[in-house]
C-alpha cells in the first residue's frame, strides 16, 4: 500500500523534471566535429582531430540571454574548438583552440581596434590598448562554402596579460565579418611559447565548413 502510494508522487516528480527541462531548452550541444545550433541557424562542420563544444560557463550565460537576466549581446552561445589530435603544446601544456562568438549589430571595420571607442559593436573581443600592438590586418573572402560571399577583416595582435613580473607576451588573431544583422568572430589566443604562424595556419586548416542562416531566428532578445 505504500509503495502504491508513492507512485503518484514519483510520477508528479518525473512530469516537473520534464516541464523544467523543456523550459529550460535543453543542454548544450553534443560536443564533436559537427556543432549544430538549429534554433539560432548555425552550425560548424570540423576537420578530423578536432573537436567543437560550448563550455558550461558560457551555456549558463546564453540561458540568462535568453532569459533576459544577462545583457550580453550574444546572439549565439560562443563555440569553443579544441585540437584534440595535437594534445597539450608548450611550456604550459596548453591546447590549441579558438572561439567563435556572433553578437547583435554591424562590425565597423572604420573604427581603430586600438582606442577606447572599440569594439563596435559590443561584444567582440577587445583588450586595454595600452597592452595591444596591431601587428597586421588585411580583408580576406572566407574560404568555406556556406560563407565563400562574405569577406572578413584578419587583425594579428601582440599583446601583454598580467603586470609586472606576472606579465607575458601573448599573440591574438581574429576574423571578423557582418553576416545579416549580425557581426561574428573567430578568435584564437596564442601563447609565446609556440610560434604564432603554426596556430594560424591550424586554424584556417581546422574549418571544413561554416553555414550561417539569416532572418528573425537569429535575434532572440
Amino acid at each position: 500500500m505504500k509503495i502504491l502510494l508513492k507512485i503518484p508522487t514519483l510520477i508528479g516528480f518525473i512530469f516537473f523534471a520534464l516541464f523544467i527541462l523543456s523550459c529550460s531548452g535543453g543542454g548544450p550541444p553534443t560536443p564533436g566535429r559537427e556543432i549544430s545550433l538549429p534554433e539560432q541557424g548555425i552550425s560548424i562542420e570540423l576537420a578530423e582531430g578536432w573537436e567543437g563544444l560550448v563550455v558550461g560557463t558560457d551555456w549558463s550565460v546564453w540561458e540568462r540571454v535568453r532569459k533576459g537576466r544577462a545583457d550580453d549581446p550574444w546572439v549565439l552561445p560562443p563555440i569553443t574548438a579544441r585540437n584534440e589530435a595535437a594534445g597539450p603544446q608548450g611550456g604550459g601544456d596548453r591546447y590549441m583552440n579558438w572561439r567563435f562568438k556572433g553578437v547583435t549589430g554591424t562590425f565597423d571595420t572604420l573604427v581603430n581596434p586600438l582606442t577606447s571607442q572599440y569594439p563596435v559593436p559590443e561584444g567582440l573581443w577587445s583588450l586595454d590598448p595600452q597592452k595591444l600592438e596591431l601587428l597586421e590586418q588585411a580583408d580576406r573572402l572566407l574560404p568555406w562554402p556556406g560563407l565563400s560571399d562574405v569577406t572578413a577583416k584578419i587583425r594579428l595582435y601582440e599583446n601583454t596579460h598580467g603586470i609586472a613580473s606576472t606579465a607575458s607576451l601573448w599573440h591574438t588573431y581574429t576574423v571578423t565579418f557582418n553576416r545579416g544583422p549580425n557581426a561574428y568572430e573567430f578568435v584564437m589566443s596564442i601563447p609565446d611559447t609556440v610560434y604564432h604562424r603554426d596556430w594560424i595556419d591550424e586554424f584556417w586548416a581546422s574549418i571544413i565548413d561554416v553555414s550561417i542562416e539569416t532572418g528573425q531566428r537569429l535575434l532572440v532578445k
